[in-house]
Protein backbone atom coordinates (compact mmCIF):
# COMPACT_ATOMS: atom_id res chain seq x y z
CA UNK A 1 0.00 0.00 0.00
CA UNK A 2 1.43 3.36 -0.93
CA UNK A 3 1.97 5.97 1.74
CA UNK A 4 -0.75 8.30 0.44
CA UNK A 5 -3.33 5.45 0.42
CA UNK A 6 -2.59 4.78 4.08
CA UNK A 7 -3.20 8.41 5.02
CA UNK A 8 -6.95 8.67 5.54
CA UNK A 9 -7.76 11.99 7.17
CA UNK A 10 -8.76 11.43 10.79
CA UNK A 11 -7.42 7.87 10.98
CA UNK A 12 -4.05 7.07 12.58
CA UNK A 13 -1.57 5.36 10.27
CA UNK A 14 -0.39 2.91 12.92
CA UNK A 15 -0.99 1.91 16.55
CA UNK A 16 1.12 -0.29 18.86
CA UNK A 17 -1.92 -2.28 20.06
CA UNK A 18 -2.60 -5.17 17.61
CA UNK A 19 -6.40 -4.99 18.11
CA UNK A 20 -6.50 -1.29 17.29
CA UNK A 21 -4.07 -1.83 14.39
CA UNK A 22 -6.39 -4.54 13.00
CA UNK A 23 -9.36 -2.17 13.36
CA UNK A 24 -7.49 0.54 11.44
CA UNK A 25 -6.70 -1.93 8.65
CA UNK A 26 -10.36 -3.04 8.46
CA UNK A 27 -11.53 0.58 8.31
CA UNK A 28 -9.07 1.28 5.47
CA UNK A 29 -10.22 -1.81 3.57
CA UNK A 30 -14.01 -1.72 4.23
CA UNK A 31 -14.84 1.83 5.34
CA UNK A 32 -15.80 0.88 8.91
CA UNK A 33 -15.68 -2.05 11.32
CA UNK A 34 -18.38 -3.70 13.43
CA UNK A 35 -17.23 -5.00 16.82
CA UNK A 36 -19.36 -7.30 19.00
CA UNK A 37 -18.99 -7.80 22.75
CA UNK A 38 -20.68 -10.49 24.88
CA UNK A 39 -23.42 -13.03 24.14
CA UNK A 40 -21.61 -15.43 21.85
CA UNK A 41 -19.24 -13.00 20.19
CA UNK A 42 -15.73 -14.27 19.46
CA UNK A 43 -14.23 -11.10 20.98
CA UNK A 44 -15.73 -11.59 24.45
CA UNK A 45 -13.22 -10.80 27.13
CA UNK A 46 -13.02 -12.50 30.50
CA UNK A 47 -15.39 -9.86 31.86
CA UNK A 48 -18.93 -10.90 30.97
CA UNK A 49 -21.26 -8.09 29.96
CA UNK A 50 -24.83 -7.80 31.21
CA UNK A 51 -26.15 -7.52 27.66
CA UNK A 52 -24.34 -8.25 24.42
CA UNK A 53 -23.82 -5.30 22.12
CA UNK A 54 -22.20 -4.38 18.83
CA UNK A 55 -20.92 -1.06 17.54
CA UNK A 56 -19.17 0.52 14.59
CA UNK A 57 -15.84 2.27 14.33
CA UNK A 58 -15.10 4.32 11.24
CA UNK A 59 -18.48 5.70 10.16
CA UNK A 60 -17.42 9.09 11.50
CA UNK A 61 -14.87 9.25 8.65
CA UNK A 62 -17.93 9.42 6.36
CA UNK A 63 -19.51 12.27 8.41
CA UNK A 64 -21.94 9.77 9.95
CA UNK A 65 -22.19 9.07 13.70
CA UNK A 66 -21.00 5.71 14.97
CA UNK A 67 -23.80 3.18 15.59
CA UNK A 68 -24.44 0.79 18.48
CA UNK A 69 -27.10 -1.86 19.10
CA UNK A 70 -27.76 -3.78 22.34
CA UNK A 71 -29.37 -7.16 22.98
CA UNK A 72 -29.01 -8.54 19.46
CA UNK A 73 -26.84 -11.54 18.53
CA UNK A 74 -23.51 -10.61 16.87
CA UNK A 75 -24.36 -11.91 13.38
CA UNK A 76 -27.68 -10.05 13.20
CA UNK A 77 -26.12 -6.94 14.74
CA UNK A 78 -23.34 -7.01 12.12
CA UNK A 79 -25.90 -7.06 9.30
CA UNK A 80 -28.12 -4.41 10.93
CA UNK A 81 -25.25 -1.98 11.52
CA UNK A 82 -23.83 -2.46 8.01
CA UNK A 83 -27.26 -1.96 6.44
CA UNK A 84 -27.84 1.18 8.51
CA UNK A 85 -24.35 2.43 7.64
CA UNK A 86 -25.24 2.15 3.96
CA UNK A 87 -28.63 3.82 4.54
CA UNK A 88 -27.11 6.75 6.43
CA UNK A 89 -24.97 7.55 3.38
CA UNK A 90 -28.27 8.42 1.62
CA UNK A 91 -30.46 9.72 4.47
CA UNK A 92 -29.76 12.58 6.87
CA UNK A 93 -29.35 11.02 10.32
CA UNK A 94 -30.47 14.24 12.03
CA UNK A 95 -33.91 13.99 10.44
CA UNK A 96 -34.23 10.30 11.31
CA UNK A 97 -33.41 10.99 14.96
CA UNK A 98 -35.46 14.19 15.28
CA UNK A 99 -38.63 12.65 13.82
CA UNK A 100 -38.14 9.22 15.45
CA UNK A 101 -38.50 7.63 12.05
CA UNK A 102 -39.33 3.93 11.84
CA UNK A 103 -36.61 2.35 9.69
CA UNK A 104 -37.44 -0.91 7.96
CA UNK A 105 -34.42 -3.04 7.22
CA UNK A 106 -34.05 -6.15 5.10
CA UNK A 107 -32.04 -7.82 7.87
CA UNK A 108 -34.72 -7.91 10.58
CA UNK A 109 -38.50 -8.23 10.51
CA UNK A 110 -39.13 -5.20 12.76
CA UNK A 111 -38.67 -1.46 12.30
CA UNK A 112 -35.88 0.16 14.29
CA UNK A 113 -35.35 3.73 15.47
CA UNK A 114 -32.24 5.78 16.11
CA UNK A 115 -31.61 7.85 19.24
CA UNK A 116 -28.57 9.88 20.20
CA UNK A 117 -26.46 7.79 22.55
CA UNK A 118 -25.23 9.65 25.62
CA UNK A 119 -23.46 6.83 27.50
CA UNK A 120 -20.85 5.47 25.11
CA UNK A 121 -18.11 4.40 27.53
CA UNK A 122 -18.38 0.74 26.43
CA UNK A 123 -17.57 1.53 22.79
CA UNK A 124 -13.83 1.28 23.40
CA UNK A 125 -12.44 1.09 19.84
CA UNK A 126 -14.68 3.89 18.58
CA UNK A 127 -13.76 6.05 21.59
CA UNK A 128 -10.02 5.45 21.12
CA UNK A 129 -10.00 6.18 17.39
CA UNK A 130 -12.78 8.80 17.20
CA UNK A 131 -13.23 10.28 20.70
CA UNK A 132 -15.33 13.29 19.66
CA UNK A 133 -17.64 11.46 17.26
CA UNK A 134 -21.36 11.31 18.11
CA UNK A 135 -22.99 7.90 18.45
CA UNK A 136 -26.51 6.72 17.65
CA UNK A 137 -28.15 3.78 19.37
CA UNK A 138 -30.26 1.48 17.21
CA UNK A 139 -33.36 0.68 19.27
CA UNK A 140 -35.67 -2.23 18.43
CA UNK A 141 -39.23 -2.79 19.70
CA UNK A 142 -40.66 -5.60 21.82
CA UNK A 143 -42.85 -8.30 20.29
CA UNK A 144 -45.84 -5.91 20.35
CA UNK A 145 -44.04 -3.17 18.43
CA UNK A 146 -43.51 -0.89 21.46
CA UNK A 147 -40.22 0.85 22.15
CA UNK A 148 -38.60 1.12 25.61
CA UNK A 149 -39.94 4.63 26.25
CA UNK A 150 -43.53 3.73 25.28
CA UNK A 151 -46.18 2.61 27.72
CA UNK A 152 -46.65 -1.16 27.84
CA UNK A 153 -43.11 -2.09 26.77
CA UNK A 154 -42.59 -5.61 28.14
CA UNK A 155 -38.82 -6.24 27.97
CA UNK A 156 -36.51 -5.65 30.92
CA UNK A 157 -33.68 -3.08 30.74
CA UNK A 158 -31.15 -5.94 30.76
CA UNK A 159 -32.55 -7.15 27.41
CA UNK A 160 -31.91 -3.80 25.70
CA UNK A 161 -30.39 -1.03 27.81
CA UNK A 162 -31.24 2.43 26.53
CA UNK A 163 -28.03 4.47 26.51
CA UNK A 164 -29.54 7.66 25.14
CA UNK A 165 -32.55 9.90 25.49
CA UNK A 166 -35.25 9.87 22.81
CA UNK A 167 -36.96 13.17 21.98
CA UNK A 168 -40.56 12.32 22.84
CA UNK A 169 -41.95 15.79 22.14
CA UNK A 170 -41.61 15.50 18.36
CA UNK A 171 -43.26 12.10 17.84
CA UNK A 172 -46.62 13.13 19.32
CA UNK A 173 -46.93 16.14 17.00
CA UNK A 174 -46.13 14.39 13.72
CA UNK A 175 -47.58 11.57 11.70
CA UNK A 176 -45.60 8.33 11.52
CA UNK A 177 -42.64 8.46 9.14
CA UNK A 178 -41.16 5.27 7.70
CA UNK A 179 -37.91 4.81 5.78
CA UNK A 180 -37.11 1.59 3.97
CA UNK A 181 -33.93 0.46 2.29
CA UNK A 182 -35.84 -1.16 -0.56
CA UNK A 183 -36.17 0.74 -3.81
CA UNK A 184 -38.41 0.48 -6.81
CA UNK A 185 -41.96 1.37 -7.80
CA UNK A 186 -43.64 -1.15 -5.46
CA UNK A 187 -41.64 -1.43 -2.26
CA UNK A 188 -44.11 -3.80 -0.57
CA UNK A 189 -43.75 -6.50 -3.21
CA UNK A 190 -40.23 -7.76 -2.30
CA UNK A 191 -41.04 -7.70 1.44
CA UNK A 192 -44.33 -9.55 0.91
CA UNK A 193 -42.50 -12.14 -1.19
CA UNK A 194 -40.00 -12.77 1.61
CA UNK A 195 -42.78 -13.16 4.18
CA UNK A 196 -44.55 -15.73 2.05
CA UNK A 197 -41.38 -17.72 1.42
CA UNK A 198 -40.50 -17.70 5.13
CA UNK A 199 -37.47 -15.38 5.04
Amino acid sequence: MSDHAAAIRGLPRWHPNPVIRSTIETIRRCGWQVTSIGEGSPETSSRETDCGFSYTAGLSLHSIPELAVYGVDPVTAHHVLNELGDLLHREDWRDLVATQTDIRLQTVAVSVRLIEQVDKDELILANLLFPDSPTLQVVWPDEYGRFPWEEGYILLPMHQPVKGIPDLSVRSRQAAHVVTVESGPDRTRPRRGRRISGH
